[in-house]
């Protein structure tokens, strides 16, 4: 499986999620970004995402 990089600013490092735990959200504005919860932390992550990005993570 694929993985996306996030980065967390509570522990203030990048992390790797597993494209399954990612949800796409789709922003007022009409952009789509990616949500998913930090391991460690349990805060939330948030990430947009560029057109590359976006092909990969939808089937």
């Amino acid at each position: 499986m694929a993985t996306v990089k996030f980065y967390s600013l509570k522990a203030k490092k990048h992390v790797l999620i597993d494209s399954s735990k990612v949800k796409i959200v789709t922003l007022k504005n009409g952009r789509q970004a990616a949500e998913a919860i930090d391991p460690e932390t349990g805060s939330k992550l948030f990430k947009f995402l560029s057109a590359a990005e976006l092909k990969e993570l939808k089937p």
